[in-house]
């Protein structure tokens, strides 16, 4: 029997139509609605999609977006100038960077210049020192719409085991602990794990989580019997998104899967504007 595909869509539908209802709720008030920006910071393709996708979706939920391009971006002291200002500026509630940033720019003291509470991609050192300390506010959100799709299989969490191939600071280790506080024991693997160790992991593993960006990393083969699949990576290979999960093979074994694209994806975006409305409901609760 194939796998059960989780789509990130059905989901993303739901959670948009309470965001746009809690906009109404505040622009009905007589407030102004929340406010992102998002600042480009090269002409990285998927960047610029990315931040296009915000743009759209603030559209359809009543958002107050605005985008700082790229060419406004002349050096490293300007990103840190506007970061520093739009921080201060109580109108601005989510601020989104886009990264890798260019190669002399420092990332740390251009994070550590943003307002923790307006950081909506979850990547400030305080962001995820409070997922740290299962106080998290803003997590990272192509993290949390994985965690999403993992809870919408309908699965009972506690005590699995979960086998997470990556492990960056915004999907690997946050997922390690959101999984871990719901109970499930994880296995991360990283460059250091060998083939042989990964496939006994990915084996024994209830979920399995692909964020690696590494096209076919995790073989259908190894899947166990009735897991759930997350497939969190997006290569461009041959004009063609895939994912690091061999979809075809794992189809035929797992009980549920993401496809690449249309699984975690569509999600992100949506969770990031969630994060805003948390930011902004966390920053007039402060006031």
């Amino acid at each position: 029997m194939e796998a059960k595909k989780l789509e990130g869509k059905t989901i993303a539908a739901s959670l948009q139509k309470t965001i746009a209802d809690k906009v109404r709720a505040i622009t009905a008030g007589g407030l102004p609605a929340p406010k992102l920006v998002s600042i480009q910071t090269s002409e990285d393709s998927s960047a610029a999609w990315y931040i296009g996708q915000q743009e759209k979706l603030a559209v359809k939920l009543g958002i107050n977006f605005q985008k700082i391009p790229s060419s406004d971006i002349e050096n490293k002291k300007v990103l840190f100038e506007k970061v520093k200002r739009l921080s201060a500026d109580p109108s601005v509630h989510g601020l989104f960077i886009s990264m890798p940033l260019p190669k002399d720019f420092d990332a740390d003291k251009v994070l550590l210049a943003m307002d923790p509470h307006k950081d909506v991609e979850g990547i400030h050192p305080a962001s995820l020192g409070l997922i740290m300390l299962r106080k998290g506010k803003l997590i990272p959100p192509t993290a949390y719409a994985a965690f999403t799709l993992i809870k919408s299989s309908g699965v009972m969490l506690h005590g699995k085991k979960a086998a997470i191939a990556g492990q960056s600071a915004i999907v690997g280790r946050p997922l390690q602990l959101l999984l871990g506080e719901n109970r499930v024991t994880t296995f991360v693997c990283n460059t250091g794990t060998s083939e042989d160790d990964m496939k006994k992991i990915i084996g024994g593993a209830d979920i399995v989580i692909g964020c690696a960006g590494k096209p076919g990393l995790i073989k259908g083969e190894w899947i166990k019997k009735g897991a759930v699949v997350i497939d969190v990576g997006t290569t461009e290979v041959e004009g063609k998104l895939v994912g690091d999960v061999e979809f075809e093979a794992a189809s035929k074994k797992a009980a549920y899967i993401t496809p690449v694209p249309g699984g975690v994806g569509p999600l992100t975006v949506t969770m990031l504007m969630e994060n805003l409305i948390k930011a902004y409901e966390w920053q007039t609760q402060n006031g």
